[in-house]
């Protein structure tokens, strides 16, 4: 599925150059030190399978997804916004899980990279304009088939993480109990103001090495008053095999301004897809291993060797 902030090829190239032209914000040398650093964090991968699985089943038919998660309560795509979202509830356990699909919509980059404030809350938190519309609407949609004292678990994949994100923010500030969010090649949807104020979002992203979208919209894309576009939320790297890589929210930040390993001849948007992050996540089942930011490079420029070489020679 193509997210809806993404652009056709010539413009995706566009982007991509200049996000590797000018995006450093840290001298090198204390991107190096951060990049080496390992701050050990144990992952449960069948937990982020378990997620990653629900969110392909939110691309599927309301039949399809009611078949796979027979709790289901709620299939609807609400509001216009061509975001469709389930909602599962273990009225026994006292468990809900919110599920929201990414969007086949291929709208201009232009529209998509509006910020603005949420004058109408409390916390004037920055969010992306589209994003925001999409979160709203389901959060208008869903609240008759939620239960404010259960525990509540919010997933998404692409652009349907970013909505998951926002939707969560809504619901902490109207008193449900989010336990965690859980989203897969999740793109920004806030500036540097609104990640100052999310300390309390219970949000952790899930990338794959090659994946661009989570770079999206560009740092360099925001607001003059609000600042750069940026993730927030710590973040999970998936390499190959066993190994992975953990970011505390702060450093993930830095790391994906200063970095310029995401290079146009590696990133390819299949990386960004489902099945290749199920896949991955399946590969740390039997055994997984936490390695530092830095060694990923070193299987990127392997890929990067491979791929330019002709086929005899590979």
């Amino acid at each position: 599925m193509t997210p809806r902030f993404f652009p056709r090829p010539l413009a995706a190239a566009a982007i991509c150059l200049s996000l590797l032209a000018g995006c450093a914000s840290l001298p090198r040398g204390e991107l190096q030190t951060l990049g080496s650093e390992v701050v050990r964090e144990k992952v449960d991968f069948q937990t982020l399978d378990a997620g990653a699985k629900r969110a392909k089943a939110a691309y599927s038919s309301p039949a399809a997804i009611r078949a796979a998660y027979p709790k289901t309560v709620r299939v609807a795509t609400p509001g216009g916004r061509d975001v469709q979202y389930f909602i599962e509830r273990d009225d026994k356990a006292k468990v809900q899980y919110i599920t929201v699909r990414g969007t086949t919509d291929d709208t201009t980059l232009k529209e998509d990279f509006d910020t603005k404030v949420r004058s109408d809350r409390a916390t004037k938190i920055p969010v992306h304009s589209g994003f925001d519309l999409d979160a709203r609407a389901v959060w208008t949609d869903a609240q008759p088939y939620l239960k404010s004292g259960y525990q509540t678990y919010v997933v998404g994949h692409s652009l349907g993480g970013a909505v998951a994100a926002i939707l969560g923010i809504y619901m902490i500030e109207d008193g449900y109990k989010v336990d965690k969010i859980y989203t897969y090649g999740q793109p920004r949807f806030t500036t540097a103001d609104g990640v100052k104020q999310l300390g309390f979002l219970p949000l952790l992203r899930v990338v794959d090495e090659n994946d661009l979208v989570p770079v999206l919209p560009p740092g360099m894309m925001g607001n003059k008053k609000y600042g750069r576009y940026e993730q927030v939320g710590p973040e999970i790297i998936l390499l190959e095999g066993p190994d992975y890589v953990y970011l505390p929210g702060a450093v993930a930040a830095e790391l994906s301004y200063g970095e310029f390993w995401r290079d146009l001849h590696v990133a390819d948007l299949k990386d960004h897809k489902l099945d290749n992050y199920i896949r991955r996540i399946e590969d740390k089942f039997a055994a997984s291993r936490q390695v530092a930011y830095n060694s990923r490079e070193t299987y990127v420029a392997k890929k990067k060797v491979v791929a330019s070489l002709q086929p005899g020679q590979r």
